[in-house]
């Protein structure tokens, strides 16, 4: 299915392409944005129209709804076209790899090469698991677009773990690099290892680099909410990944989702003879400031569609 996008995406025209941006501009009115419509803002003529929503259609990118009128909306693959044509036309990738080297409930993550030869990761969030979503803010800046919540939520998912790697990786943690991000996807650098479960390195080194970006996250105001030894990479260093479930320091649960996170650890590796400073790590909360809410702000400014 995967395959399907990244074939299907080489194969459309610049006319496909915008048949599908105009379609996408459309919910903001429509669920089903009304065919006629797409035809009268393409400027083109209407058989040439009707051609790409049929090649758009045949390659699984819209859905088609024939009552109360002929009505076309975008699927999660249309929108991973959307956003992979936004990062190419913008040079931030070259090329993406047919098959996907993850696949989870949440996310689908290809490898890809940016224009400088750079190897990337680029991942497609599959569902809106940010806490932010249930914010006053969110969901008060979407009410109207209620026939569009999962994209909304998709895409906050994708913004809030773009932010939190920006700014623990400016923090100095070991995280992805991030690189930008566009609808429900966020590029990054990509990291060489395995998942810490699988890992038969050091763990005394491991744990140390775990627990130094667990520190800098809480520094600056960040509990990355559903730290687990399947979400650590193990290569030149143990790198922390996924974090649109993170919550800021000064969430009212926010020493029940660090709790949660060092207890997950604190049992894997405690299994090798490794001891987590939990207390310590408790500690931090308190002394943390406000840039995890200050940053929230900053998310909610942002255009959801």
């Amino acid at each position: 299915m995967l395959r399907d996008v990244v074939e299907g995406y080489g194969k459309l025209t610049k006319r496909d392409l915008r048949v599908l941006r105009l379609i996408e501009v459309g919910h903001r009115r429509y669920e089903y944005v009304p065919e006629e419509l797409v035809v009268d803002w393409a400027r083109y003529r209407k058989e040439e129209v009707v051609q790409s929503i049929k090649r758009l259609h045949y390659y699984g990118f819209l859905r088609r709804n024939v009552a109360p009128y002929r009505g076309w909306k975008i699927t999660t693959h249309g929108y991973d076209v959307l956003a992979l044509h936004t990062l190419v036309q913008r040079r931030k990738i070259l090329s993406l790899s047919p098959t996907p080297v993850g696949v989870g409930k949440e996310s689908v993550v290809y490898a890809g090469v940016t224009p400088s030869g750079f190897k990337v990761a680029l991942k497609f969030h599959r569902g809106g698991v940010s806490v932010f979503r249930y914010e006053r803010p969110f969901l008060r800046k979407v009410s109207k677009y209620r026939h569009l919540a999962e994209v909304f939520e998709t895409r906050l998912s994708a913004l809030a773990e773009y932010f939190a790697l920006s700014k623990v990786f400016e923090a100095g943690g070991w995280v992805p690099e991030p690189i930008a991000y566009n609808r429900h996807v966020v590029l990054m650098s990509y990291v060489e290892g395995v998942e810490l479960y699988r890992s038969e390195e050091d763990m005394r080194k491991i744990a140390d680099d775990v627990v130094h970006t667990i520190s800098t996250a809480l520094r600056i105001g960040i509990i990355h909410g559903d730290l687990s030894p399947y979400n650590i990479i193990v290569g030149d260093r143990g790198y922390v990944i996924d974090w649109p479930q993170w919550v800021p320091t000064r969430h009212p649960k926010a020493e029940y989702y660090l709790r949660r996170d060092l207890a997950t650890i604190s049992a894997f590796f405690k299994k090798w003879g490794v001891e987590i400073p939990v207390e310590e790590l408790l500690l931090a909360v308190g002394k943390s400031g406000d840039s995890g809410k200050q940053f929230l702000s900053e998310i909610y400014k942002q255009d959801f569609l």
